[in-house]
């Protein structure tokens, strides 16, 4: 016994007296003589160790996935074990048999049962050295549950001050911070130890805190090892420490129970090194599927005379106006029908972590650390997270860095890469312990308090770019993290290095594979482009009855019924690793093959200023632009060490360098691929690429390539290499590329834009599409002229607001300079806005400078006004006027206007904005600033639907070629500018044919249905409102 009953009154002084009944006596168990525990017998441990990996299952179970076929290497039992066949065999012959309820023991089946429960609860009992004055209690939902359970036993009529460790898991920390006057929480050390100086001035200061409440509790929660880097705590020294300034000790076992000794009461120090209470989920341990919780608690602390959950199997006598509850606590705290079967599973897991034996544990544990330093030395672009000097399980959490960039790959596409390419189960996320996976990743307390907005959203307003305020949506795509894999004691060394040699696959080149998938922004889901998420998904209700028995169809593993043959198969299978990486190999040369294609729109503009500059990740449009080789390798988000939001390594160390002669002795080698290996990489299939194969290059070949590899250029030398291809020497006129002057001339030739003859005006504003249209314009007359195209002559008119945030006086000089005749037109409209009520500055605006176009181009004899609107507006307008306005409208492409004296033409209807934007910024094109104060003073609906049709274009990249088709019979009409402003096309002045109305009325139907999506979809992303 490790505490006298003086000290059990020390610890709980408020403890209420004990009921006036005595303890009811439920049963009695038959006593003999056991056999001998076979626990206590030597077992053979590597033998025992490949027995338990064999009989894991689902071990190597096949699936298919977008590469191929694959094998499941499950690398994630901290977050939970998988289930052991000779324990569920054991659970199916032995326990099920003998089931029944434990409120009884008259019948054979309950008192069995009863017997196994009771029984398992003693080996809970044994293996963490509690003794008769510590409770053990099953608790239904792991260790949160547990610590609800311990929180209403100790009665804080009193808000204590809790401190809690740097590790700790949300399930330890938020529901102190609920009850607590004040939780502070300890921080690491250097090395990323617990601070137990910190702690020790902490606990003096609040022992002499004047005017302290004598009730209030101090209460130290710390976490054993932390479920992030596995960094193992001293609890010997933290109980000693916290007891002797009168503070109770309550340690999370959860991360480090399955692999350490839990010891509720140690030899040394055993006046002070006691542990007050201790909770672990047996759920984490190996064959622990589906099994309670664990609360090991000294019983002089379970104050409360009523339980944490009122029911049946809590009291001792009820009559009709008055209860009374148990007085033993492990029975009134489990009320109801318990969880049986699954606490005599846990008794199991447990009696087999017994014994495996902990020296073989801690063997096994030290072996995989060293294993994993080995392999993981000197890998580019992998950081694991916290450092190598202290004591810890083989349990990893790591970030891939994009090298060019400086960005992080997303830890949701790693996990999805590591399961897609290699079958390997990891977990990705904060490993619910956001402050501390804050601290490893770099992140500080304001940018943390930024993230959260942009996360959630606000219910008011926030800030946004150029002073903008509107509510930010839902960006789960913005939540930082990282990957975290365990290897466990009984995985064989050769599937541990696969593993870890994947991981140094994935930081070298996980990257090049990003092209290939897409991402929902709002799950932050990443799957492979064309490839169906989840194909072999296993349905309940797909069971069917009706012949009488139970029947279910066949999955892609296996036959219909044959789940336990499935899993014989599948553990007793072995993996070719090393075929698997001649794959991955493989899927990456083809990928450099099609480097030149793009699948990816700009996923940038997804992500407003505030968001953008919290981007912490590379997007597939980027990996692509770094494939080509054509762009500029730095994304648009500054990811430099000032900037970047997310800096993992800030803490500790990330990945320390080791001196050559401080690792281990080299693994052998992984063995060769089998005969098969490399025809099957060859033909893997590669998810988003032609199925082509590619033999491998003899050395020759290899040399000769080599030498025809040229040096890499720098970002600015790549720039200027773009540049060239727009650029003509001695001109300041560019030459448009494919992507602009294809669908310009389409546009041109199906809508007859400009004919012979024709005086064409271009509105030019100083925008980079306006700018982008006078070069196209200029491109097609030369074009006109070798294709015996229109005749027509070009010039361009700008009409200055007068506003001091908007100058497009630059322009006068450009346009000098190219030669074209231009007109500047000043107008004070800004002021004489200011004069008169209208509702819209910005359309009052748009109709003033739109007058005065009219009448230059009047003036000066043109016919044809060209404006430099592009699929994108079309888009956004299309959808503003149907939520807003009620009306199936957008912009159209060439029309004439109410006089009859002026068409407006809009060449660019097919051509899309990335491309002018890509175009202008290439071209070096004099873009003017546009920092109007009307403009940017509140939020705009149409930046709204911008980002509503960017998030839907991620998903599904198509978007605007299928609202190009819908919209057709919307730009394409002819008619006179009044009756189509108003939204009449039954005012068009050119009468159609029934056959030519037939494809528009098809587009009419797919448009309604495409509007009825997209409002859907609107209205998802709109806040909810009281």
């Amino acid at each position: 016994i490790a505490m006298s009953q003086e000290q059990q009154q020390q610890v709980a002084p408020d403890s209420p007296a004990k009921t006036e009944h005595q303890p009811r006596k439920f049963y009695e168990i038959p006593r003999q003589d056991s056999q001998q525990p076979a626990e206590n017998e030597e077992p053979a441990g590597h033998a025992l160790l490949d027995y338990i990996n064999r009989s894991v299952i689902g071990s190597y179970m096949p699936f298919n996935g977008p590469f191929g076929q694959r094998h499941l290497v499950y690398c994630d039992y901290t977050a939970s074990g998988r289930a052991l066949s000779f324990i569920e065999d054991y659970i199916r012959d032995e326990v099920l048999t003998h089931y029944g309820n434990t409120h009884t023991t008259t019948g054979v089946t309950s008192l069995q049962t009863t017997m196994f429960r009771d029984e398992a609860r003693d080996i809970v009992r044994n293996c963490c050295r509690a003794s008769d004055l510590d409770a053990v209690i099953f608790t239904g939902s792991g260790c949160t549950g547990a610590v609800h359970k311990l929180i209403h036993n100790l009665q804080l009529k009193v808000p204590p001050l809790v401190f809690v460790g740097p590790y700790e898991h949300h399930s330890n920390l938020l529901p102190w911070q609920e009850v607590a006057a004040e939780v502070i929480r300890i921080e690491p050390t250097p090395e990323g130890a617990v601070n137990l100086d910190q702690l020790e001035r902490l606990l003096k200061e609040a022992a002499a805190e004047p005017g302290a409440n004598p009730d209030r509790r101090v209460i130290g929660c710390f976490a054993a090892a932390s479920n992030i880097t596995g960094v193992l705590s001293d609890t010997v020294r933290l109980a000693c420490l916290l007891h002797r300034h009168g503070a109770l000790a309550f340690f999370d076992y959860a991360a480090a129970a399955p692999y350490v000794p839990i010891d509720m009461n140690p030899v040394e120090d055993a006046g002070l090194s006691y542990k007050d209470a201790v909770y672990f989920s047996c759920h984490k341990f190996v064959g622990g599927v589906q099994t309670p919780g664990v609360l090991i608690v000294k019983r002089a602390l379970l104050s409360s005379p009523v339980p944490d959950g009122v029911g049946g199997g809590t009291v001792f006598f009820v009559r009709r106006e008055r209860r009374i509850f148990l007085d033993e606590a492990e029975h009134r705290e489990e009320g109801g029908t318990p969880a049986i079967v699954e606490s005599i599973r846990a008794g199991l897991v447990l009696q087999l972590k017994r014994t495996v034996g902990q020296d073989l544990l801690a063997k096994r544990e030290r072996h995989l650390c060293d294993l994993t330093w080995r392999e993981l030395h000197g890998a580019e672009g992998i950081s694991v997270l916290g450092g190598r000097e202290l004591q810890r399980l083989p349990l990893f959490s790591f970030v891939v860095r994009h090298p060019a960039s400086g960005l992080l790959l997303h830890h949701m596409f790693v996990a999805t890469l590591l399961n897609d390419l290699f079958g390997i189960q990891a977990r990705s996320g904060c490993a619910c312990a956001g402050p501390y996976a804050m601290d490893l990743l770099g992140i500080s307390e304001p940018v943390a308090a930024r993230l959260e907005a942009a996360l959630v959203g606000r219910s008011g307003m926030g800030q946004f770019v150029r002073s903008k305020y509107f509510d930010y949506p839902h960006r789960e795509l913005l939540r930082p993290g990282f990957v975290r894999i365990n290897l466990p004691f009984f995985m064989p060394d050769q599937e541990a290095v696969f593993v870890l040699r994947c991981l140094r696959w994935v930081g070298e080149h996980g990257w090049k594979l990003l092209p290939l998938y897409k991402v929902n922004p709002e799950t932050a889901e990443w799957r492979a482009i064309g490839h169906d998420p989840f194909p072999e998904r296993l349905w309940l209700s797909r069971v069917s009855y009706a012949s009488g028995q139970m029947t279910y169809p066949a999955s892609a593993s296996g036959g219909a019924g044959g789940g336990r043959q499935r899993r014989r198969q599948s553990s007793s299978r072995s993996l070719d690793f090393a075929q698997l990486m001649a794959e991955a190999d493989e899927l990456v040369r083809r990928s450099l093959s099609h480097r030149g294609s793009r699948r990816h729109p700009d996923a940038t503009q997804m992500f407003d200023e505030e968001s953008g500059r919290l981007r912490w990740f590379l997007l597939p449009c980027e990996a692509e632009n770094a494939l080509a080789g054509d762009a500029p390798q730095q994304p648009a988000v500054d990811a430099t060490a000032a900037a970047c939001p997310v800096q993992p390594g800030r803490l500790l160390p990330v990945f320390p360098a080791a001196a050559d002669s401080e690792l281990p002795p080299p693994t052998p080698p992984l063995p060769p691929p089998s005969s098969a290996a490399a025809s099957t990489a060859a033909s893997a299939p590669a998810c988003g690429l032609r199925n082509r194969r590619q033999q491998p290059r003899s050395p020759e070949k290899q040399t000769q390539q080599q030498k025809k590899q040229k040096p890499q250029l720098s970002q600015q030398q790549l720039l200027e290499k773009r540049r060239k291809k727009f650029c003509k020497p001695g001109t300041l006129w560019r030459s448009p590329p494919r992507n602009i002057f294809r669908p310009f001339l389409e546009a041109m030739e199906e809508f007859e834009m400009i004919r012979d003859g024709d005086r064409v005006l271009i509105c030019l504003s100083g925008g980079k599409d306006s700018l982008s249209l006078l070069h196209a314009l200029h491109q097609f007359q030369a074009y006109a002229d070798r294709t015996s195209g229109p005749r027509f002559q070009l010039a361009a008119c700008t009409v200055d607001p007068v506003s001091n945030s908007y100058d497009p006086s630059p322009l006068i000089g450009y346009l000098e300079r190219l030669g074209v005749t231009y007109y500047f037109e000043r107008q004070c409209i800004m002021e004489e806005a200011a004069k008169v009520d209208c509702d819209s500055i910005c359309a009052y605006c748009a109709r003033m400078k739109r007058g005065r176009l009219y009448a230059t181009a009047r003036r000066h004899g043109y016919n044809v006004l060209a404006m430099g609107q592009h699929l994108d507006d079309l888009a956004e307008s299309f959808l503003m006027s149907a939520f807003h306005n009620g009306c199936l409208r957008t912009m159209k492409a060439n029309y004439t206007v109410e006089t009859g004296d002026l068409r407006v033409i809009r060449p660019f209807v097919y051509v899309r904005e990335s491309s002018t934007r890509e175009f202008a910024d290439l071209a070096g094109l004099p873009v003017i600033p546009d920092n109007c104060p009307a403009c940017f003073r509140t939020p705009t609906e149409r930046f709204r639907v911008k980002q509503l049709l960017a998030e839907q274009e991620c998903q599904f990249p198509d978007l605007y070629a299928s609202l190009r088709s819908c919209m057709r019979p919307l730009y394409g009409l002819p008619g006179r500018g009044a009756a189509l402003a108003a939204g009449d096309a039954a005012a068009a002045s050119e009468p159609r044919s029934l056959g030519g109305l037939l494809p528009s009325l098809t587009s009419v139907l797919v448009f309604l249905l495409t509007l009825a999506f997209a409002a859907f979809v609107y209205r998802l992303q709109q806040p909810a409102r009281g």
